[in-house]
């Protein structure tokens, strides 16, 4: 009878999660999460520029949390008009956007429907070791 003895060792499993950049903060996050940013820009209603900007500053970059700051973002977030003294009212009202056919409501929604698949194309290779 022939035996056989052997080992077989494998790193650690969070080992293997940072050499494929998959850990906490690893740059597959940072890849995704600076993707969100840059492909929601086309999509954000613009007339200063001021929102781009607090989706910057309310980010930290391989967090995986994509967040626009201030208070005027969440309302044009939901593209609602807000009426009266401080603390506005939400009215039913639509805003009217600017700049552009994409730019208005819900940019984070119609940038993942629209480009959702090229950022996890693009993370995908990332984890394959491409770049």
């Amino acid at each position: 009878m022939i035996q056989f003895h052997g080992e077989f060792k494998i790193n650690n499993s969070n080992k293997i999660l940072k050499e494929h950049g998959l850990d906490d903060k690893g740059f597959v996050q940072k890849y995704i999460d600076n993707e969100v940013l840059k492909r929601c820009s086309k999509f954000l209603p613009f007339r200063t520029g001021a929102l781009m900007n607090m989706g910057i500053l309310g980010t930290v970059i391989g967090s995986g949390i994509v967040a626009w700051i201030g208070v005027k973002a969440r309302y044009l977030y939901y593209g609602k008009v807000m009426e009266g003294p401080a603390p506005k009212t939400v009215t039913d009202k639509d805003l009217v956007f600017y700049g552009g056919p994409q730019r208005g409501a819900f940019w984070f929604e119609r940038m993942k429907t629209s480009e959702g698949k090229e950022i996890i194309n693009g993370a995908q290779k990332l984890v394959n070791g491409g770049n």
